[in-house]
């Protein structure tokens, strides 16, 4: 008894609790949603897949062969859930494997969101990061048969251990990273940001067997492009996926990201002109990630011009990834994107100040969790949500 006491003291024993209680929420709240649809629910975990799930499930029984634009979706998460399956006999249901997964990635992303409090706010305050992930709205994305949580575990332990300057550990992280999704270069980046830091942003300095460690990162992607060279005699067929199929027809690529942001805001114009209606397209595909990135692209200006040294890196990290996530012409689902971006929380956690800042911050969690809750409900109900 006092062992597991002195363990839930610990920030694998708090992480533990705070998982077990987050995911049963999620897994009760799914499942009564599920269970009031037309179909109803076949499992517990039935109400875990949906959109994107079906092209990770073509990848487990199709293993890239057959489908080419499931080459879109990088091998990691599926790999791991066959993993999973394996070690089972095959006695685990494809879905249970992804919850298996997820939810060892969920404990890790809290575990590494305390190591991260403690960094970047004060002690006492360090659990507002795992607040403000939690119940942000595409949160739930963590809990789906996604690839989002393991992404973000990785990401986040990959900084952690570039701030401890534990180069190589960092490396062989950042080589899992890369044949996870291709964001996994603007970690890459947000840790060479991290390494030119600790040498006091002197060019001199960066030349060492330190730098070699970096050389790990891209050993995923290469991995993974050479067995798709040899299923499909094409190693940059994750790119050539999106024009296998028409799922994708508006991802065009378009490096004036200016525009497409002001292309898309000006949609949610039109509603005060009366030239469109407030409806769920609008709201998803255009207000919920509009709003993503306008407090993104506050909070790493904020961290730039406000902050000292170990804030820059994040505030750098934050503003290039608004301009790789919409690089496509369009901004639909980078809510979802911006999810694993650390800066969000940070700059959110640090930004709001004053004698009214907890409530703030309550207000902030309750309105994310009430929108969380409605996207689950739509996405358990076959609507798009990102």
């Amino acid at each position: 008894m006092k062992l597991i006491k002195k363990f839930l003291k610990t920030d694998l024993g708090i992480a533990l609790l705070i998982t077990v209680a987050w995911k049963t929420a999620m897994l009760t709240i799914g499942y009564l949603i599920d269970s009031s649809s037309i179909g109803g629910a076949s499992s517990i975990v039935s109400h875990t897949y949906n959109w994107d799930s079906g092209w990770y499930i073509a990848v487990i029984s199709g293993h890239y062969i057959t489908d080419a634009a499931a080459a879109a979706f990088y091998p990691l998460f599926p790999l791991l859930v066959i993993i999973i399956k394996l070690i089972s006999f095959n006695s685990l249901d494809i879905l249970v494997a992804g919850q298996i997964v997820n939810t060892i990635a969920v404990w890790s992303i809290i575990i590494a969101l305390l190591k991260l409090g403690r960094e970047f706010l004060d002690d006492g305050k360090k659990y507002w990061l795992i607040a403000l992930v939690l119940f942000t709205p595409a949160a739930f994305f963590l809990h789906v048969f996604y690839g989002e949580a393991i992404f973000m575990a990785l990401s986040l332990w990959a900084y952690i251990f570039a701030l401890r300057h534990k180069w190589l550990t960092m490396g062989i992280i950042l080589a899992i990273l890369t044949s996870a999704r291709l964001p996994a270069i603007l970690v890459v980046g947000l840790c060479g940001l991290e390494f030119m830091r600790s040498y006091n942003w002197d060019i001199k300095r960066y030349f060492n067997r330190n730098l070699l460690y970096f050389l790990l990162a891209p050993i995923g992607f290469i991995v993974y492009g050479i067995y798709l060279l040899i299923v499909r005699g094409d190693f940059l067929a994750m790119f050539h996926a999106y024009s296998a199929t028409n799922d994708w027809s508006y991802q065009i690529f378009d490096i004036n990201f200016i525009k497409t942001i002001l292309r898309s805001t000006y949609e949610v114009v039109k509603v005060f002109l009366h030239q469109r209606s407030i409806n769920n397209e609008l709201v998803i595909n255009y207000i919920l990630p509009l709003s993503s990135i306008m407090i993104l692209a506050i909070g790493s200006i904020y961290l730039l011009l406000k902050q000292k040294g170990k804030y820059i890196p994040l505030g750098i990290y934050g503003l290039t990834s608004i301009v790789m996530f919409t690089l496509n012409s369009n901004v639909v689902s980078v809510h979802r994107y911006i999810l694993p971006c650390l800066t969000f929380y940070v700059a959110l956690a640090l930004m709001i100040k004053g004698r009214y800042r907890k409530t703030i911050l309550i207000c902030l969690c309750l309105t994310g969790a009430m929108i969380q809750f409605i996207m689950l409900s739509m996405f358990i109900l076959h609507g798009f949500v990102g």
